[in-house]
């Protein structure tokens, strides 16, 4: 069971599959979708808790990405692409409250059951919208922003918007950009209220330089209109906790295989939260 809740949604996606046991090549069977589907036999059911007491509750129904208005498509992989089976629930979710999951197999009788906290609104000091950063500064400008309540883990994306042009007609060949990561599974210690990372001229002109394509026939220039998008996604704890356990297997250090990091009782994956904060029409000086 894998699922991240997010208040800023509406409509909410979970992923339930089954392990499986065969005879022969398990890697064929997992291109087989009966292997890891259950069939219509789940029930599954969030409660929003306040002080630990039900709120109210949410019946997921099963879902295929594939068929959604925009489809929600499964990476590729060993496992079957198509269909896609998720579980969804519409609804508006409260930061105030605890959100637990309980998913029963009608045919089995077996519960698994979790529940997380969501990410609570935080605030990016800088840049503001519409601010300009001196990158030439020896001093270089920083993102700043206060650590999210009951997150842990972050990622920093500077979107930079460009427009390409035909350098002997001008004319306007592509409006597009280049996200540049700054953090990447940043994990803050507990004990910090602000986040900070820098963005200078190195920075950007290194990121522009491994993405962009050198070309004489063509000029590039900033995009004023839309300037920078400063982007930051936020993760629980539980999340925080899983990327850290992936990160740890395999090392070339490592001489033992180490469970798999899980938050479901009676069952395996992850259920936990996290959130976005974008500032926009960040300029530069």
């Amino acid at each position: 069971m894998y699922g991240l809740l997010n208040q800023q949604d509406g409509v909410h996606y979970l992923r339930i599959q089954k392990g499986y046991l065969i005879d022969g090549n398990a890697l064929v069977a997992a291109g087989i979708s009966d292997s890891i589907y259950y069939n219509d036999n789940l029930n599954v059911k969030i409660t929003p808790l306040y002080n630990g007491n039900p709120s109210g509750s949410f019946t997921l129904k099963k879902v295929d990405g594939d068929t959604l208005t925009p489809p929600i498509q499964k990476e590729p992989g060993a496992f079957s692409s198509s269909p896609n089976i998720l579980y969804a629930f519409t609804g508006t979710l409260d930061p105030a409250k605890t959100y637990k999951l309980e998913v029963t197999n009608t045919g089995s009788g077996k519960t698994i059951s979790s529940q997380t906290l969501l990410i609570k609104d935080f605030q990016v000091l800088v840049p503001t919208k519409g601010s300009k950063l001196n990158i030439t500064s020896n001093n270089p400008p920083k993102v700043v922003w206060y650590a999210a309540e009951t997150g842990n883990i972050y990622d920093l994306t500077v979107r930079f918007n460009y427009l390409e042009f035909d350098q002997t007609t001008n004319a306007l060949l592509k409006d597009t950009f280049v996200d540049m990561v700054l953090l990447k599974s940043y994990v803050q210690d507990n004990s910090t209220t602000n986040i900070t990372a820098e963005f200078s001229g190195d920075v950007l002109l290194h990121n522009l330089a491994s993405h962009i394509e050198a070309r004489t026939d063509v000029y590039r220039t900033f995009n004023i209109t839309k300037g920078m998008q400063v982007k930051v996604a936020v993760g629980g704890q539980d999340l925080a906790n899983y990327l850290n356990a992936q990160q740890a297997q395999g090392g070339l250090a490592s001489n033992e295989a180490l469970p798999p990091y899980t938050n479901i009782a009676n069952g395996v994956g992850l259920f936990s939260s996290r959130y976005f904060k974008q500032i926009d029409s960040v300029l530069l000086t």
